[in-house]
């Protein structure tokens, strides 16, 4: 086909016109359309036009506008060699689908070397990070225009993330599927606002599989993305090429995370070939974790891999199912590196190994090796592996004192434990920097646990660390735990399902001398066995037990988080719930699924009423029911603290499938009480908090008090916030404001010199900065100075009702922390009674037995009360008469009431205490004692409803003859004073818990 000149130019000219009437909608947009001479094979050539159109070359053929058809076109990727031959004639090699092709083009209107240009040109509009690996992609020859290209300038400006939206089109295109705007807005919108690095393929799972292509193909070119993370995302093979092509080309891949991606078996072969093909690739960390990759030849060439890696630091390959065979090649492989050296002559520093949940018992010489020769190892996880621990002391001792994480955690101490009892402690009491040890489900001798402990207690260069050892106790680990624990600084201690049962609470005491334990968690079956015991001296070791834990958080102790979830308690937790209202120093607690019922939530909720410390509270899976959430919520209104109570949705959800359950009251309680939680993290509301924290301190709710000092606490709270104050931040805010803009001097000189003279007027930048850091401040200092005022309000109010002799004895000094946290001080003079600070016992306590398990009792519900026994012949239940008992039996019957006095929580104590003293006086005026309903601020625990209140009345007759016959006037009546006189089961055994009604099953 010949044509003349003057008609190629005039198509040429039709071309660059209209482009996308001959190239398509796609190529709205031309670079160079040039007559030109093309030979496909010898030296015979033949006219065409030769077209570069954004990321494409075309080769075009035709007489006239209406008859030019595309004869080849081919992307930019496909071109693997371009050589110069003359100056006119330029040879271009393509690879499409594994064939390639030779084309020789020479123009009459252009040099070779302005065509080689124009091509290259393109190559950095679409691909401006390529000039890395320009070399490994495209022959270049004469090899002098790769330095022309490094120095090439861009003809348009560049996009977010490196221009990410133009080389995702030009992928788009290479890989034939459809651009999707939405990915290019989501990239330049929020990744690059928020310097997301990491390409998340998660972020775009909504598409179809083969839209993940091209954007992850975006990787292999582009220089702004050092991440690839899936989690929980299955791979195609389409994608799993595409990843492959990643690691051989990218320059600039740092982490790999391919969670739970369904990866094939011979990934790891694919990833080992993948990375010999790209000697510069700075992998840092690797996570296949969650994948079945048990493939013994990928891990073989991984194994001569990874002396290359000198960058590699952290592995994980969690959950993998790695049989012993690959799990040694690969730590083989990881001992390569650490004991060869790199041609650049740096070796491997490997911090983080993770080989959790895969099989290791057998052959660990290679892993132990590793942790003996690798000193820059930090985080070692061997959970769930079987490891025979026996074999890594040794090593640990000499090469793992760096060690910051170690878990150790469901493995085997080994055939020979007692042997490694010295290595053990000589490496826990010379390591350096651990902070976080677990053993979890590691079942440890007890020479074992008391050489580890005592490592720890002599070791003074750790600063306080987490500690987990649940699951971990022998039947003889008991005493240890008891007298090693003390000297252990430990901020964090984990002792859930260790079965103490009765050993227990002299583990509680040695707890107490903890002075850095911040954390506890004594949750799960520690006292299971106990709790489904029917005997009540079981019941009462359990309460003895419970009251210990709350003297854990009792005045200044400095435990924060405590932890019994899934301990199943039930009606014994009330001993704690009891006294949570005068808790000054615990932020968080957890008791999840404890069997609460609805009256165990009506108890909480009344101590949320009055606590001022607790953050957060965990309260799911506890059959709260509808009337338990709506306690709940009326509490969080009353509490100004609290600020986190996690989604109770076990709860909630059972209560919504609950036949004739009031859907709009269960859905009205978790709105008011998330609109409360919001309310309470505002700063607007430290005021009321602080006021609320000094009236519990000072006990307002004694008549004679708030005389003194109530009316001027309410007008504190009341009273604005000093405007001094306010105009001393304005001047501290232009004080600021002139001293940034000094700074900031040297950068308006560049812009001026830019961009001419700088505004006059302050910029819109400005007017933010002043505005953020004024409220910034005035937010501060409103909290600062709020708790310094309540702090001191609440001082020097307490010392003016002691001076006029007022103030009742236990009354505390509460301060103010800036979080808001009270800190009690107590004077040494005043003496302890902490009962006026305890919630006194529920009636519901003497309706019902405290003994038994939920299960054990189907006839009882959590939802109602129990209803009313049935009548019993008074002649046919009486009992026998006593024995008279003697001074032993009068003893020991003393002892008993000694012992039932921190139970009953009752004011009867602390009025006989007056009466008796005001005896010894010499008074002669007898003390009348009140009805309850008559004292100082009395206040009813938990009214039931007429069911539990008949209960009360129509107790069985046998019931009624056992109660001990009234000693004075006062106590004629049983319903006048419900303490454990009026329960014959309580009173056998005064440190039963106030039980909670059961729950139908």
């Amino acid at each position: 086909m010949s044509m003349s000149r003057s008609i190629l130019q005039e198509l040429c000219e039709y071309i660059q016109q209209k482009p996308s009437s001959v190239l398509g909608n796609k190529f709205f947009d031309y670079r160079v359309a040039l007559q030109a001479d093309v030979s496909y094979k010898g030296d015979k050539f033949e006219p065409r036009i030769f077209v570069i159109s954004k990321f494409r070359l075309f080769l075009l053929s035709g007489k006239s506008p209406s008859s030019l058809k595309i004869e080849r076109s081919y992307h930019v990727l496909h071109i693997k060699s371009i050589s110069v031959l003359n100056n006119e004639e330029v040879a271009i090699i393509f690879d499409e689908t594994g064939h390639r092709k030779r084309y020789v083009i020479k123009s009459p209107q252009t040099t070779a070397s302005a065509i080689v240009k124009h091509i290259l040109a393109a190559f950095l509009r679409y691909f401006p990070d390529i000039g890395a690996q320009l070399r490994s992609l495209v022959e270049l020859t004469p090899e002098s225009y790769y330095e022309e290209f490094s120095s090439m300038n861009g003809d348009v400006a560049p996009r977010a993330c490196h221009s990410f939206r133009r080389t995702y089109a030009a992928l788009c295109d290479f890989y034939d599927q459809p651009y999707r705007d939405e990915v290019s807005w989501d990239v330049e919108k929020i990744y690059a606002v928020n310097r997301v690095r990491c390409l998340r393929i998660e972020d775009f799972s909504h598409l179809l599989p083969k839209d993940l292509l091209p954007i992850t193909g975006v990787l292999q070119y582009s220089s702004y993305f050092t991440g690839l993370a899936a989690d929980g995302i299955r791979m195609t093979s389409e994608v799993i090429d595409v990843i492959m092509s990643v690691i051989r080309k990218s320059r600039s891949l740092q982490h790999i995370q391919l969670r739970n991606c369904a990866l094939p078996r011979d990934f790891i072969t694919l990833f080992a070939s993948a990375l010999q093909q790209n000697p510069s690739i700075p992998l840092e960390s690797i996570d296949f974790s969650k994948n079945v990759l048990d493939d013994k030849k990928g891990f073989v060439l991984l194994s001569n891999v990874l002396p290359r890696l000198t960058t590699l630091r952290q592995v994980n390959l969690s959950e993998c199912g790695l049989s012993e065979k690959c799990s040694q090649l690969f730590c083989s492989g990881v001992y390569s590196a650490l004991t060869a050296k790199s041609n650049c002559g740096t070796v491997s520093s490997l911090t983080h190994l993770n080989l959790s949940n895969n099989i290791l018992k057998d052959d660990v010489s290679s892993l132990v090796n590793v942790v003996s020769l690798c000193t820059t190892l930090r985080v070692l996880d061997l959970t769930d592996t079987g490891f025979p621990l026996d074999k890594i002391w040794a090593a640990l001792k000499y090469g793992g004192l760096q060690i910051e994480k170690l878990c150790l955690g469901g493995c085997n101490v080994g055939k020979k434990p007692a042997d490694c009892v010295q290595l053990v402690k000589e490496f826990f009491s010379m390591a350096v920097n651990l902070s976080h040890i677990n053993f979890a489900n590691t079942l440890l001798p007890a020479d074992l646990m008391k050489a580890m402990l005592l490592g720890l207690a002599s070791n003074q260069q750790l600063k306080p660390f987490h500690l987990d050892i649940s699951g971990t106790c022998e039947k003889t680990c008991s005493s240890v735990l008891e007298a090693s624990l003390v000297g252990v600084q430990c901020s964090s201690l984990s002792l859930r399902d260790n079965n103490l049962e009765t050993e227990m609470q002299a583990i509680v005491h040695a707890l107490g001398n903890i002075k850095t334990l911040r954390r506890l968690d004594l949750g799960g079956a520690n006292l299971l066995a106990l709790r489904r015991s029917s005997k009540q001296a079981h019941a009462a070791v359990i309460s003895k037990t419970i009251l210990d834990v709350v003297k854990l958080f009792s005045d200044d102790s400095p435990l924060e988080e405590l932890i019994l979830s899934d301990a199943r308690l039930g009606p014994h937790l009330s001993v704690l719930l009891n006294t949570l209202g005068a808790a000054t120093s615990l932020r968080y607690l957890d008791i999840s699924n404890n069997d609460l019922g609805h009256f165990g939530a009506r108890i909480l909720s009344k101590a949320l009423e009055l606590n001022t410390s607790l953050r957060t509270i965990v309260i799911d899976n506890n059959h709260l029911g509808v009337e338990g959430l709506y306690d709940l919520a009326t509490a969080v209104n009353m509490n100004r603290t609290i600020t986190s109570i996690p989604y109770p949705v076990q709860d909630v959800c059972e209560c919504l499938t609950r036949a004739g359950c009031d859907r709009s009251r269960v859905l009205g309680a978790m709105t008011q009480i998330e609109s409360c939680l919001e309310r309470n993290r505002l700063p607007a509301n430290a005021e009321m908090a602080n006021f609320r924290i000094t009236s519990g301190a000072l006990d307002l709710g004694n008549p004679e008090k708030w005389n003194v000092v109530g009316e001027a606490l309410s007008s504190a709270a009341e009273e604005p916030f000093p405007t001094r104050l306010e105009d001393m931040v304005d001047d501290f805010v232009e004080q600021a404001r002139r001293e940034c803009i000094l700074n900031l001097q040297d950068t308006f000189a560049r812009l001026r010199s830019e961009s001419g003279d700088s505004p006059k007027t302050p910029g819109k930048a400005e007017l933010i900065a002043v505005q953020r850091l004024k409220e910034l401040w005035m937010d501060d200092i409103k909290r600062v100075y709020s708790d310094w005022r309540w702090r001191e309000v609440c001082e020097r109010s307490e010392a003016f009702v002691e001076k006029l002799g007022t103030s009742a004895d236990g009354v505390s000094n509460t301060s103010v922390s800036q979080n808001g946290s009270p800190r009690q001080f107590m004077s040494p003079s005043t003496p302890r009674c902490t009962e006026p600070g305890h919630r006194p016992r529920s009636i519901i306590g003497d309706l019902q037995t405290p003994l038994g398990f939920r299960d054990e009792e189907p006839g009882i519900s959590l939802d109602t009360p129990p209803q009313p026994s049935a009548l019993v012949h008074l002649q046919k239940s009486r009992p026998r008469l006593q024995r008279r008992a003697g001074a032993h039996g009068q003893a020991r019957q003393a002892q008993t009431n000694n012992e039932e006095t921190p139970m009953s929580r009752s004011t009867d104590i602390e009025e006989e205490a007056q009466s008796n003293k005001s005896g010894d006086s010499g008074d002669g005026d007898m003390v009348v004692k009140k009805h309850p309903s008559e004292r100082a601020g009395f206040r009813v625990a938990m009214l039931p409803d007429a069911a539990a209140l008949s209960q009360a009345v129509l107790r069985s007759a046998a019931d009624r003859a056992m109660s001990p016959k009234p000693e004075s006037p006062g106590h004629s009546s049983a319903l006048s004073s419900p303490g454990p006189s009026s329960s014959p089961r309580a009173a056998a055994d005064s440190d039963s818990p106030p039980p909670l009604p059961h729950r139908m099953k």
